[in-house]
């Protein structure tokens, strides 16, 4: 018999992203609404972060660290750089190099 895979679902929002509980999230006193959406990866003694932010309406950035530096970094629609962290997230956890 064959089992399938449960298919996993990626994060269309910040919302959707930090039900994780790894995810840290900042947000305004004022409105609620979120400033920064964070999440440190470590693993084997290497570690990363991986951090959100609305920059003006409809664009996000997304940015890695490695070491204190960001090597890579992304804007697009909310539900694009939350696939985008997920992505990541998911790489790093299977990733043979680091």
């Amino acid at each position: 018999m064959e089992y399938e895979q449960p298919e996993k679902l990626v994060p269309r929002s910040v919302a959707e992203l930090t039900s994780d509980p790894m995810w840290t999230v900042t947000r305004t006193g004022t409105t609620g609404q979120w400033l920064t959406a964070e999440r440190v990866l470590e693993r084997n003694g290497h570690r990363r972060l991986i951090g959100l932010t609305p920059i003006r309406p409809g664009t996000v950035a997304v940015m890695l660290w490695a070491d204190g530096e960001v090597v890579e970094h992304v804007r697009g629609s909310e539900a694009e750089v939350c696939a985008t962290a997920q992505r990541w997230t998911d790489e790093f956890s299977t990733s043979e190099q680091l």
